[in-house]
């Protein structure tokens, strides 16, 4: 039973006594800095650019408002809600 033992413990021994070996050359602290992440600046601020006049285009002529406003839209909007689509209008 210990020699069946010291078969699955001995790769452990190995790879701890490697993993020693790496940090105490300081190799592992060169490829790994943790000070490299504060210095990087985040940026948080999401800018819009919503009015380009295409999109104003695109949103007046296909819209949800032009859409519900005629039969023919309402209809639109029926035939993507029953396809399943995320998405009904712009």
């Amino acid at each position: 039973m210990s020699a069946l033992m010291t078969l699955f413990l001995q790769p452990l021994r190995l790879v701890k006594q490697s993993l020693s070996t790496v940090s105490s050359t300081g190799i592992a602290s060169s490829l790994v800095k943790p000070e490299c992440f504060s210095v990087t600046a985040i940026r948080t601020k999401v800018r819009c650019y919503f009015p380009r006049p295409n999109e104003v285009k695109r949103v007046r002529r296909h819209g949800w408002q032009t859409r519900i406003s005629t039969p023919n839209g309402r209809r639109v909007i029926m035939r993507r809600l029953l396809k399943g689509r995320y998405v009904l209008t712009h």
